[in-house]
């Protein structure tokens, strides 16, 4: 007669390890964001410096604008303020970016209906809230 030898091992639940995991995407995605922000403004820091400085009256009266073709013709003419202001968009978007990659997560990787419903409503309404203010 056979004796069985019974071992203690715990039993791991099963992983997917092919899958991805919406947590490590989503940290990935802020923390990518807020060094490419940090950056960024770095630079723009530095083109200010070297092309005389920001004084505290060009702070206190120049304001942020939306128009990204001037916007863009400034990154390109190495103008320190549009690369500050690239810098602050682009660390206002980071966590909206973050957002979105999760609902294409939920709807793709984990095929979950209700997440995906419920953040592309968080989606709606933070790009909703950022359209709307002023």
């Amino acid at each position: 007669m056979a004796v069985e030898e019974t071992t203690n091992v715990p039993v791991e639940p099963l992983r997917h390890e092919d899958r991805i995991a919406i947590e490590d995407v989503s940290s990935w995605v802020l923390r990518i964001g807020v060094i490419a922000s940090v950056l960024i403004l770095l630079v723009g820091l530095v083109i200010s410096f070297a092309h005389g400085g920001i004084t505290k009256h060009i702070m206190e009266t120049q304001t942020f604008d939306l128009n990204f073709g001037r916007l863009r013709h400034g990154i390109f003419a190495f103008q320190g303020f549009a690369w500050l202001e690239f810098g602050i968009l682009v660390l206002v978007f980071t966590p909206i970016l973050r957002v979105f990659t999760a609902m294409v997560l939920f709807a793709f990787e984990e095929h979950d209906r209700l997440y995906t419903a419920v953040t592309f409503l968080v989606l709606v309404m933070v790009l909703g809230s950022l359209l709307f203010i002023r």
